[in-house]
């Protein structure tokens, strides 16, 4: 009797620590995927030129990083004699075991 509680409780610890080592791995892909994302937002806040800024959509700045892709949008808003310009940056993955849901940063960055 004392054998079969004994396997339970190592079969019940086994399948914990399973559990705990894939959030870790889980929780990594995260935090790689958001470091990526802020990065290329930290870039879009110290670009050189405002005119030029649609280029961070090109490729050159973005692509496929350690199985993440990393994608860019720049929507400029010119309404009402605002010049606004709108930064999105999407990194995702194919691979559910790296990142499961996308990470998403936005900023807007106002004409000086």
């Amino acid at each position: 009797m004392a054998m079969v509680v004994l396997s339970g409780v190592v079969l019940s610890m086994a399948l914990g620590t399973s559990m705990l080592a894939r959030s870790v791995v889980l929780g990594g892909g995260r935090a790689r995927a958001q470091a990526l994302a802020d990065q290329q937002v930290a870039r879009a806040r110290v670009w050189p030129t405002y005119g030029s800024l649609s280029q961070l959509a090109g490729t050159a700045y973005n692509g496929t990083v350690d199985g993440f892709q990393l994608s860019t949008t720049v929507t400029v808003d010119s309404l009402n004699r605002r010049h606004i310009t709108r930064v999105v940056v999407t990194v995702s993955s194919d691979n559910p075991a790296l990142l499961a849901v996308p990470v998403q940063r936005r900023i807007s960055i106002a004409a000086p």
